[in-house]
């Protein structure tokens, strides 16, 4: 390829100490970084956010770069494939191995207690380092919380010791062990660390451990999983940024309403994106029935409005995540709710014996159960034909469809011909308001205004905006 100035400033600069590359929404970070590996052609390490971004971008590197995740790096060095599978996700059944740590607390049930214990141990596991501090517990309560921390470090000092039993174990589990005690290793001379806008701490502590010099990438205004527990690695690396800002993805017309919602962040960009000037983009104001074509995808910022969306839809269509999980979590909670206990087949809806119980857990803050519980009694007697529909419609392979329908969170690194964006999102002067009553929302409106740059910066072609965003932004 021929690079931009911009690309070639960055090949230019030898792989010593940090190199930080702030790379825009379609501004070939990937293309840069497959020629910065040709031009410093030793033995590198890419180091990916998750599996599929792994994948593919080994496809693309050449063979001097391996490209992996550090749940694989940790799986390989402690061995965790000869302990069995670990599990995905703690529930409440999995603390009954250690019922001898928890005592009850004044002024929570036995359900909150084993709650708070849950969110707890899932803070600590993600962040850096072995203390357990007095953040990792959300509980106000003083006292409360001091309750849950210290039954925490108990499980979690055993929890840890997975060499010395045989209890379920997750992800976070063993990748925690990894960085508390292992680094990496082998001849690398240096680390390339994508995605670095939506790493945790442990996944950041775990780079800085290499100890080499580190190519790290990102875009801060994609960081859109500070509800995970992600920070922004971009700026955890002290270096100045060296600046990726022409998209290949768009034409100047996506690129000027991308640049119009950030003006909205409470922290601009100082470079604003430019689009491609061979790209002649479509901007138009939706408020009916979504034209179904190769290369199109319909994007809502929540679960709720995302099956709304997927109700109305009569054409083929592909569910980013796969369907049949979300079908069977449905059907389970709505035979729950119609206490119909022989017909809960979903792992998740079975911790519960009633619907009072799945209720109350989403009053709690169970954000899957809430998601469940309000397309249950939103829909009542009318969904479980509604899902048979859609199961019929639904097709495995995205190429086989002609519509694909994902949250704006899933579809980070895709890019679509046409994208709708639904009208669940918060028009970003809505956002900035908010943030001007209430400074304490801040960071919540940030993630939300970034929430609302990825969904449109999805679109190669035609960008089709619910009214209310239509009217502001254009």
């Amino acid at each position: 390829m021929t690079p931009t100035p911009e690309q070639a400033e960055i090949l230019a600069r030898p792989p010593e100490g940090i190199l930080k590359v702030a790379a825009g929404a379609g501004c070939g970070k990937t293309s840069t970084l497959v020629e910065y590996a040709k031009r410093w052609p030793a033995q590198g390490l890419y180091l990916a956010f998750n599996r599929s971004i792994a994948d593919e971008a080994g496809s693309k590197f050449p063979r001097s770069i391996q490209t992996r995740t550090a749940h694989s790096l940790a799986h390989r060095a402690l061995q965790i494939g000869k302990r069995g599978s670990p599990i995905a996700k703690f529930r409440f059944e999995h603390l009954q191995p250690y019922e001898e740590f928890i005592r009850p607390v004044d002024g929570m049930t036995y359900g909150q207690v084993r709650a708070a214990v849950l969110r707890t141990l899932d803070s600590f596991l993600i962040d850096a380092g072995s203390k357990l501090r007095a953040d990792h517990c959300q509980l106000a309560d003083i006292k409360q919380q001091s309750a849950i921390r210290h039954m925490v470090k108990a499980i979690a000092v055993k929890l840890l010791r997975f060499n010395q039993h045989d209890l379920p174990i997750t992800h976070d589990t063993y990748l925690k062990a990894f960085e508390l005690w292992h680094r990496i290793e082998g001849d690398f001379a240096y680390l390339l660390l994508d995605e670095a806008q939506d790493l945790n701490p442990v996944l950041i502590s775990v780079a800085r451990k290499a100890a080499l010099p580190t190519v790290v990438v990102g875009d801060t205004y994609q960081s859109i999983y500070r509800f995970r527990g992600a920070i922004d690695a971009m700026q955890q690396f002290p270096a100045d940024e060296l600046p990726l800002t022409h998209s290949w993805r768009f034409g100047p017309k996506i690129a000027t309403l991308c640049n119009r919602i950030l003006k909205h962040h409470s922290r601009p960009p100082r470079r604003p994106l430019h689009g491609n000037p061979a790209i002649e983009n479509e901007i138009i104001r939706y408020g009916g029935a979504a034209s179904a074509g190769a290369g199109t995808a319909i994007l809502a910022r929540t679960n709720a409005r995302l099956f709304e969306g997927l109700s109305l839809i009569d054409r083929p269509f592909h569910l980013l995540g796969g369907f049949a999980g979300l079908e069977r979590q449905l059907s389970s909670a709505y035979a729950l709710r119609q206490n119909q206990l022989a017909q809960v087949t979903d792992a998740d809806v079975a911790r519960f014996t009633s619907w009072g119980q799945f209720n109350d857990a989403a009053e709690r803050g169970d954000v899957d159960a809430r998601r469940l519980r309000d397309i249950v009694e939103k829909h009542g007697p009318a969904l479980p034909s509604l899902l048979q529909r859609l199961a019929g419609l639904h097709r495995e392979n995205e190429s086989d469809a002609q519509i694909t329908v994902s949250t704006a969170h899933k579809v980070k690194g895709r890019e679509f011909r046409t994208v709708f964006v639904l009208d669940d999102f918060d028009s970003p002067r809505e956002l900035m308001a908010r943030r001007a009553k209430d400074a304490t929302k801040t960071e919540e409106t940030d993630q939300l205004i970034n929430l609302l740059y990825v969904a449109c910066s999805r679109a190669t072609y035609r960008l089709c905006l619910a009214p209310k965003l239509f009217d502001e932004l254009c």
